[in-house]
């Protein structure tokens, strides 16, 4: 899309709004006479003119609208940042943009337009019957007419270009100010829970030993039942209460007595020590729904870990 050259005001439009800025900034009023301009308003505004210094109009633009919104009505250097937002939205314009479906850099002119007809309105609703306009209101009827002259232009290229659904170019959108971001990232990450890791660490390690005896007596009984049908191939007549034939016996009740206690012990401690290791990890647990508990009697010795959900 052919490049539009910036707008340029008149020298008189622009010395009235050099004076209305000065005049603003250097006249002295009495305290508590009108509200005071919050820090936000004052923030928004130092970042639209470094915006529009270097060049990112519509980032500009998206900073002096804050910064106006965040003007009170009767404050008199509200009319001052109007005149600058309405500069960079024309500038933003002049700068150009992809034209795509609604999509065109002349929705710029347009909320030029709407903010600068709000504005005279609302100062025709407070002027006296036989007030004459004040240097403001007019000042916005000029740009209003400068405005509205370059939309006309802008209609004459595109005929369908309707205010009221023509939309930003996307690639015209600025990027979100980082207050406005997700806190998510914002949010501190928690540090390891030194004592859930260490438990975790040492009831995996028991996990794995008794992963081990488990291997250990699979191995161990498959050479007894080997050893045994090894025996009694060789001595078909051999009896059941021979004292060799038994002592294999029970070497292979001993080693499955082994595996099983060793799949389920090891098991469970697996288990468990990774969920004390994921918790430790993130900090651990954020209230009193998980408890780790020892837990011995006659018959057994382990560790409990309770998990509320």
């Amino acid at each position: 899309m052919p490049r539009r050259p910036e707008p340029r005001a008149s020298p008189c439009l622009r010395l009235a709004l050099s004076v209305a800025v000065l005049a603003a900034s250097l006249t002295s009023r009495p305290a508590g006479a009108e509200p005071a301009i919050s820090a936000t308003a004052d923030e928004h505004y130092e970042r639209g003119r470094s915006e529009r210094e270097a060049k990112r109009f519509a980032a500009a633009v998206a900073e002096f609208a804050i910064a106006y919104k965040e003007i009170p009505p009767t404050q008199s250097q509200r009319a001052t940042v109007l005149f600058e937002l309405v500069d960079a939205q024309r500038s933003a314009f002049a700068a150009g943009g992809r034209v795509r479906g609604r999509e065109h850099p002349a929705k710029h002119l347009c909320d030029a337009e709407v903010a600068l007809t709000e504005f005279i309105e609302m100062a025709e609703k407070k002027r006296a019957p036989k007030a004459k306009r004040s240097p403001d209101a007019r000042m916005a009827g000029e740009l209003r007419v400068d405005v509205r002259k370059q939309l006309d232009e802008a209609r004459k290229a595109s005929a369908d270009l309707d205010c009221a659904t023509v939309e930003l170019p996307r690639d015209d959108v600025p990027e979100p100010a980082p207050e406005a971001l997700s806190n998510e990232t914002d949010k501190p990450r928690r540090a390891i829970h030194k004592p859930f890791v260490i438990a975790g660490a040492v009831t995996t390690g028991v996990g794995m030993i008794f992963v081990g005896l488990l291997a250990s007596g699979l191995v161990r009984g498959k050479r007894a039942e080997e050893d045994g049908d090894a025996l009694v191939a060789k001595s078909p007549t051999l009896p059941e209460e021979d004292p060799v034939l038994k002592a294999i016996d029970r070497r292979g009740k001993s080693a499955n007595h082994l595996a099983i206690a060793g799949g389920v012990i090891g098991t469970a401690a697996l288990g468990a020590g990774i969920a004390l290791l994921v918790i430790g990890l993130r900090g651990g647990p954020s209230s009193s729904r998980v408890a780790l508990s020892p837990t011995f009697s006659r018959q057994d010795l382990g560790l409990l870990l309770r998990w509320q959900f």
